[in-house]
């Protein structure tokens, strides 16, 4: 980890923040503020002319202590260094006064899907900081103002994206439409809200997901089953696993 630690914590503020590599590349050591327990970022000077902040704090669930992988890096900052960039090139186990450039942060999750040996890693771009914490955020459940804040999105659209496209959305929909968990007899399945976004939440102005198309395949067989214009519906669909034709 000593070897690659800018590329670490540019990773961890990335993705905590779905941060672009321009806005990576653009902040400043004023826009870091370490209150002990927490990391505080501000990213000024966005593409959508919105300034967000975020936190850095440490998860129960990985054991790794980001916090203090930030801080050994800031810790590391040369008190001659002229200008005020936080990222600044790290050769020898020790950081120099040069800033790294904003073509640099671009290359950084290819570095990484080559590092895990990932299929197709030149198709990792500067721009998987900002979908990987979107997508990460949508898994979660979050809400679509909670998304939009989160990425600085002025309109709904791209937020409603990234939840109608969410596994745990997903999962969501599968498990009304395949019955989990309802304990019937005949396996019946109820979905909520098919349309709209997808059990989330919905602009009033969103049109996109008006006529919705659900199709199953069972051995082999299509069923199509055509949802139009609704609105709160309940889908109930009875199994009959005696049907020879299915």
């Amino acid at each position: 980890m000593v070897k690659y630690l800018p590329t670490y914590v540019a990773l961890i503020f990335g993705v905590a923040s779905a941060c672009r590599g321009k806005e990576l590349h653009e902040l400043t050591i004023s826009d870091v503020t370490d209150m002990d327990h927490a990391l505080l970022v501000n990213v000024r000077n966005t593409k959508n002319n919105v300034d967000r902040n975020f936190i850095i704090n440490n998860s129960n669930k990985n054991g790794i202590d980001l916090i203090e992988v930030c801080r050994k890096y800031m810790a590391l900052r040369k008190p001659e260094t002229t200008h005020s960039r936080f990222f600044v090139r790290y050769e020898k186990s020790q950081c120099t006064v040069q800033a790294i450039g904003k073509n640099t942060f671009g290359k950084i999750p290819q570095k990484v899907a080559e590092y895990l040996n990932l299929p197709n890693s030149t198709l990792y771009t500067g721009h998987c900081f900002r979908r990987t914490s979107a997508s990460l955020l949508a898994d979660s459940g979050a809400s679509i103002d909670v998304l939009k804040r989160h990425g600085g999105w002025k309109s709904a659209s791209v937020a409603e994206g990234y939840i109608e496209n969410s596994i745990n959305t997903k999962k969501i929909v599968a498990d009304s439409i395949f019955g989990l968990g309802v304990g019937n007899s005949t396996e019946s399945a109820s979905a909520h809200q098919v349309c709209g976004s997808a059990v989330s939440e919905s602009s009033a102005s969103s049109t996109s997901s008006k006529n919705n198309i659900v199709q199953n395949t069972i051995d082999g067989a299509n069923r199509l089953l055509n949802i139009v214009n609704c609105s709160n519906v309940n889908i109930h669909v009875n199994i009959n696993t005696n049907n020879k034709d299915l």
